[in-house]
Order: C-alpha cells, then sequence, then structure tokens
C-alpha cells in the first residue's frame, strides 16, 4: 500500500499547505508564515493543512480544514527558532495537535486518514486497489466516501462487531460492553477500504485489544490464538499472560465471517517476529 496523500501530492498541494511528516517523532510538522499567507490569500480559509506519515500506510495523514485551526495559526504563537525562519512547530500525539508556542490542545482526529478533505477540482484521488469500484463491496464504497461523521460509522463498525460475537470477548467472554472494543484486524491507518468492513473486526477485551494491537498476540485462520515468537523476551508476567492464551479457540462469529486475508496480513505485518 502506498500513502494516498503522498501519491497525490503535487495534485493536493494546488489547494492545500502540504508537509510530510514523521509518524515515529509524533508527527512533528512546521508551516512557514509566508507560505501558509499565500494560500490564505489565494483561498481564505477555504483549504486544508496536510500531515501526511507513513509512507506505507495508506490512510496515514491527516487533512485538516484550516477553518478549524486557523486560531492558532497566529503571529502569537509563530517559533522563531532560527535566524530567518518565521514559522509554526508543532506535533500529533494520540490525534491531538499541538503548537510548541502555545498551550491550546486541538483534538484533529476526524481528520485522520479522512480522503474527503483531501478533494480537489474535478481531479479525485485513486485509491490503490486491485478491483474496479463497481467490485468493491459496501463497506469499500463507503470508506472511499469518509465525511465527517466518520465518529458515528466508527461506531456502526462496533455494533456490528459486537453483536457478531454475541457481545462478549471472542477470547474470554467477558461481556461487560465498557471494555469490549471492535479491534481492527487490518489497523486503520495502513487500509482504506478495510475500515468499516465487520469481516475485519474483532470483539476483544481492553487487555487482549492491547495485545493484539501491539503484535503481542495474532489468529490462525480458524480463529486459535498465535503468541509472538519473542515472548521469552519480556516480562514474566506478560509471559504468564501469553502462555496462558497460546492456542485458546476464539470463539467464531454468528454473522460476517473473519476475512482470512485480512488475519493473513495482520500475521504478517502487525505480529511481533
Amino acid at each position: 500500500m502506498t500513502n494516498i496523500a503522498l501519491k497525490n501530492r503535487q495534485l493536493i498541494e494546488e489547494k492545500n499547505y502540504f508537509r510530510k511528516a514523521d509518524p515515529r517523532v509524533n508527527y512533528w510538522f512546521d508551516f512557514y508564515y509566508t507560505k501558509l499567507q499565500r494560500y490564505i490569500d489565494k483561498f481564505g480559509s477555504d483549504f486544508s493543512l496536510i500531515i501526511a506519515g507513513s509512507e506505507n500506510q495508506e490512510g496515514d495523514f491527516y487533512a485538516i480544514p484550516f477553518i478549524n485551526v486557523q486560531d492558532l495559526f497566529i503571529e502569537k504563537y509563530l517559533s522563531n527558532d532560527k535566524v530567518g525562519t518565521v514559522r509554526w512547530v508543532g506535533n500529533i500525539i494520540g490525534h491531538t495537535l499541538k503548537l510548541r508556542t502555545c498551550n491550546v490542545f486541538k483534538d484533529i482526529s476526524l481528520f485522520y486518514g479522512n480522503p474527503d478533505f483531501l478533494s480537489y477540482e474535478e481531479r479525485p484521488f485513486q485509491l490503490e486497489s486491485n478491483l474496479s469500484e463497481y467490485d468493491l463491496n459496501d463497506y469499500s464504497i463507503e470508506n472511499c466516501k469518509i465525511e465527517i461523521n466518520s465518529r458515528q460509522k466508527q461506531s456502526v463498525f462496533r455494533k456490528k462487531v459486537l453483536k457478531n460475537f454475541q457481545e462478549k470477548c471472542c477470547i474470554s467472554s467477558i461481556s461487560e460492553s465498557v471494555i469490549l472494543r471492535a479491534s481492527h484486524i487490518i489497523p486503520w491507518s495502513h487500509r482504506i477500504n478495510s475500515r468499516l468492513d465487520p469481516a475485519n473486526g474483532l470483539c476483544l477485551s481492553v487487555t487482549y485489544d492491547h495485545l493484539f494491537d501491539q503484535g503481542f498476540i495474532s489468529f490462525s485462520d480458524s480463529l486459535a490464538v498465535i503468541i509472538t515468537p519473542e515472548y521469552k523476551s519480556f516480562s514474566q508476567p506478560l509471559q504468564k499472560i501469553l502462555e496462558d492464551v497460546k492456542g485458546r479457540q476464539a470463539e467464531l462469529p454468528k454473522k460476517y465471517k473473519i476475512n482470512q486475508d485480512y488475519l493473513f496480513y495482520h500475521r504478517e505485518n502487525i505480529l511481533i517476529s
């Protein structure tokens, strides 16, 4: 997969201020005063700030409508840290944007991996896919048309996933909803057209959700738990948790069969090896 923002950077930059950032250093970014003013002079507040992350993750980018953060990008918060350099400097941690010189925090989670704000006149971006739009399933098409109500759609995804596993963690059978998660098999940022597909979701309690998300465990095609072969290098308490769950058969879904290609992706790309 290729980051769709980076893939279409040349066209996107025509109407949006684009910066490349490294997710390994909390998406550190800078925006230059003179260049930002050119966008403001030309488009008013009708453009976005694009902060693109990993080159190999299709949805690892922020497309932030300038109107949502224009109160931060004012002279008061400029970071004059180099001679002759007039810019704003900041980073993003947990989908929260903060400038170095300002104590205001902006929740920008709605704009993460959201292609709706990558649009440019009459030339919509192309998703990297081997399927035609006609062949894409309903969930893929829905993802291609993500709008500002993405949180509502994620809520629908959660409801479908939990119902698919009878409102219980598929490993432990814990049923308290406040500690159940609809865990993405292929992570949200890795592939756009699987984000809302319930076949890409497992119902896991918070502990197993974190172990799964960080690659300490994965699943076979039959949904038996696999643990990382590196588990002996971890602390004794974590080793015990992993040994206890190794090989455990997860409950099977009731309506949406888990996509085995998604499970293979997780074992190959997320499981620590």
